[in-house]
Order: structure tokens, then sequence, then C-alpha cells
């Protein structure tokens, strides 16, 4: 096993290298100016003034020397100071990371618990209204955009009933980890964000089950006078969750990519968030350093995926 985590490690070298150089293009090559940006307004700033700070912020460099400086920095986990907040952009973004991962895994736990039982109910309820119903709600869950499912959830249930909280982590004067008022104002943005992996798993796992439970093993299994639970819990559901785990990458990658929005329309502040707002002021090393984070955590999330192979399916061999 720790051969295998090692040789994913290596393997994942040129893929973070990739991630390096198309986000430094990008954010170096977009039209708009950071400078420009900072001294928007500010009439009194001579052309000796912007030149001096397109210095201090090393944007007067030729784009190859300044991508091997940045590399350096990197090594050294140095991210560079943030150009819009004046502080490390690795401290602005650590700060972050915990409020976005709160959003990740309650939305994961919340896709596999609900997706998982409609998709062995759609299975095992195979032509009835319980399989109908399941199945439309996959086809209007994968069609309704998740901005607009948000913004209807605040309007409905925030700003016209005053169930939930309009957005942000917690009611003004309160800073907690761990309390009611925190889940309350989780309920909207976890809701929302695990909408499309709820809606996608069950059409998998429904199409795995019916496949499954027509093997001989499995009737063979019902012929030894195993209950249906036993044959369903033991034989069907772990050989159909195969494929499922490979749909998880899927799903990781859409609450990296769905958190941006997400938080925007709830007004969370995490990481995706800080991500959006970097890139409208032009902050580079924010932009930069957020954006390596989120494809650190995604990498190792496929890693283990991968390593839940080798639980699923005992055929497989980790080496």
């Amino acid at each position: 096993m720790g051969r295998f985590i090692a040789r994913r490690l290596v393997q994942a070298i040129p893929t973070l290298f990739g991630v390096l150089l198309l986000t430094f293009l990008l954010s170096r090559l977009s039209p708009s100016d950071p400078v420009k940006l900072m001294l928007y307004g500010n009439t009194e700033v001579t052309q000796e003034d912007r030149a001096q700070l397109y210095h201090a912020l090393g944007l007067d460099k030729p784009l190859p020397v300044q991508f091997a400086e940045w590399l350096w920095q990197l090594a050294h986990l140095d991210f560079g100071n943030s150009i819009y907040y004046h502080r490390p952009a690795l401290d602005l973004i650590l700060e972050r990371v915990p409020n976005s991962l709160q959003l990740s895994l309650l939305a994961f736990v919340f896709i596999v618990g609900v997706g998982i039982p409609l998709g062995v109910i759609a299975a095992l309820r195979r032509g009835r209204i319980e399989d109908h119903g399941i199945r439309v709600f996959s086809v209007v869950g994968h069609a309704v955009p998740e901005f607009w499912l948000g913004l209807i959830f605040v309007l409905t249930f925030a700003v016209q009933n005053r169930w939930f909280p309009i957005g942000s982590m917690n009611v003004v004067g309160t800073d907690c980890t761990l309390c009611w008022d925190r889940a309350w104002h989780l309920v909207g943005p976890v809701l929302v964000l695990s909408i499309a992996g709820i809606a996608n798993l069950p059409r998998i796992l429904r199409t795995e089950v019916l496949e499954v439970i027509s093997q001989d093993y499995v009737r063979t299994a019902r012929s030894k006078g195993l209950s249906e639970q036993a044959v369903v819990a033991v034989h069907v559901l772990r050989n159909a969750l195969i494929p499922v785990v490979t749909s998880f990458g899927t799903i990781l990658l859409l609450f990296f990519s769905g958190q941006l929005i997400i938080e925007r329309v709830f007004n969370w502040p995490g990481l995706g968030r800080l991500t959006f707002e970097a890139a409208v002021s032009k902050d580079y090393p924010v932009v930069q350093g957020a954006i390596i984070i989120a494809s650190t955590l995604l990498i190792l999330s496929y890693i283990i995926r991968d390593i839940a192979y080798a639980w699923v399916d005992p055929r497989i061999k980790v080496k």
C-alpha cells in the first residue's frame, strides 16, 4: 500500500506542474492590469510611481523569470503577499480551506447517504412508482442549475419565510465551529451543493444493481437460504459499488467547481469565494495559491478513490 501511494504521488508531479504553468500563464496573460486596478481613481500617481510599483511586484520581469522565481518561492512554501489584502497569501488561503471543507465533506456524506439508498430502491422496485419517481428526480436534479436553485432557496426560505439565514457562517457577533447556529447556516449550501451528486448516483447504481442481481452467484446465494437483506448487502451492493467509486472522482470535481457558485450565492467565506474575489481584483498570489491548494486536494481525493477500489473489490491488488 505504501509503494502504491508513493507511486501515485510521483505520478501526480507532472499534473501539478501543468496546473502551475497554466495558472501562471492565464493569470499573467489576462487583459486587466493589477497595478491599474490598485491605482484606479488616484490621479496623483506619476509614471515613475507606477514603474516602481511594477518593479516591487516583480511584474516588469520577463514571464520565464517570473515563473522561475515563483516556483522557487513555492518550493519554500512562500505563496507571496496578497496585492489586495496586503497579507501573506498562504495565510488567507489556509483560513478559508476549513470553511470549504465543511461544505465538501458534509455534501459528500449527504450524497452517499441519500444517493446509494435511492439507487438500490430504484433497482429493487424496478418499474414501480418508486423507481419512476427516483428517475424523474435524477433528470430534474441534472437539469436545474445550482446557482438558480441556490437563489430560489435564499429567496424562498431565507428572505420571504425567514426559516434559514440569508448567508455567512454565523449570526453577527457569534463565532463557533460546532454549534446549532453553524449547522443552521450549513443547511442551504450543503443541500444545494449535494443535489447534482444525489441526482447522478442513483442512475449509476440502479444500472449496476440490475446487472449484478441477475448474476449466477446472487441466485446461488438465494438458493442457500440467505435473507434478501443479506443478499443485497453482501453480494449485490458491494459488487455494484465498484463502478460507483469511479464516479466519486467526478463528484469531487463538481465540489471544487461548484463551490465557487454556492459560496457566492450564500455569501460563504470559503476558498471558492476568495478565489473569485482575487481573480476580479487581479490578486495573482491569492489566485495562484488557491488553485494550487484546490488542485492538490483534488489529486489527493483521486488517490483516496483508487485506494477505495481495493476495499470494494478484493480482486484488485494494490502494490
